[in-house]
């Protein structure tokens, strides 16, 4: 009887175990498909577009975005200023097909914590929080200005 009643505890352990590894897993990729979706409205501003090199890939998600912003210190004005429209206007896409989002910065000395996703309703709306780890002890002041720009146009998005 010890025996039946023991390996009932180790089977309903390594099924709560799979559940949470399965749940894990989904909550992982859900934050990568939202890091990397491109929204219907978004359109990329060709027309007025830099000829710069460092922009020369599709930047439609928000990962591609942040990651180019990230190299704004080998752009000029111009440039600087095309990639923050472009980050507002992946803002705006967001919201108008009712996913808005909100980027905070987590990590550092403390590290990472393994919820990067979860939701808040700010102002009667519904939000996405999705958080960019910084990996090391030093603040990207960079990805830090690129979610400051991303949350400004959400914000002021969600407070209308």
């Amino acid at each position: 009887m010890k025996k039946v009643i023991v390996i009932g505890i180790l089977f309903m352990g390594l099924v709560s175990m799979a559940q949470e590894s399965d749940s894990e897993s989904r909550a992982k990729n859900v934050y990568l498909e939202l890091l990397s979706h491109t929204p219907k409205s978004f359109k990329i501003d060709r027309e007025n577009k830099p000829l710069s090199q460092l922009l020369e890939a599709d930047l439609n998600s928000i990962w591609k975005l942040k990651t180019a912003y990230e190299l704004k210190d080998r752009l000029n004005d111009h440039e600087i200023n095309w990639l923050e429209k472009e980050i507002n206007q992946m803002a705006v896409s967001f919201f108008l097909e009712g996913k808005p989002i909100i980027l905070q910065s987590v990590g550092g000395y403390s590290g990472c914590p393994e919820e990067l996703l979860h939701t808040e309703i700010r102002n009667e709306v519904n939000v996405t929080i999705i958080s960019l780890c910084q990996g090391g002890c030093i603040v990207n002041s960079d990805m830090e200005d690129f979610i400051k720009i991303f949350n400004n146009r959400t914000d002021k998005l969600i407070s209308n």
